[in-house]
């Protein structure tokens, strides 16, 4: 198995009450931003089926670099503002090493 440069994360957000999808179609938004990033492999927006107010994103990132340029952006130039209006809570992230597999060149 090869070593990855690759950065990815899988990050929970947990909406106010009742406000899942309005955090679902604000993420949307920002993943369309993410596409035109430098590095962005992959942002994708997904529904917990169990969690109404639960959204996961999980994103592939080429390097650090990438990443860390993506996060340094203003959050109104991003769309995160409009994000974090809707969190009941602070985001959680699981960091992890994406070695390949489909959809990943």
């Amino acid at each position: 198995m090869e070593t990855s440069e690759r950065v990815g994360r899988y990050v929970r957000m947990v909406a106010v009450e009742g406000q899942g999808h309005e955090l679902a179609t604000a993420l949307l938004r920002v993943a369309d931003g993410m596409a035109a990033q430098p590095g962005c492999q992959a942002y994708v927006v997904n529904a917990a089926p169990d969690e109404p107010d639960a959204v996961w994103v999980t994103e592939v990132w080429s390097d650090a670099a990438a990443s860390d340029a993506a996060l340094e952006r203003d959050l109104g130039e991003a769309g995160l503002g409009a994000v974090l209006e809707l969190l009941a809570q602070p985001p959680e992230y699981i960091e992890v090493t994406p070695l390949g597999g489909p959809g990943l060149s």
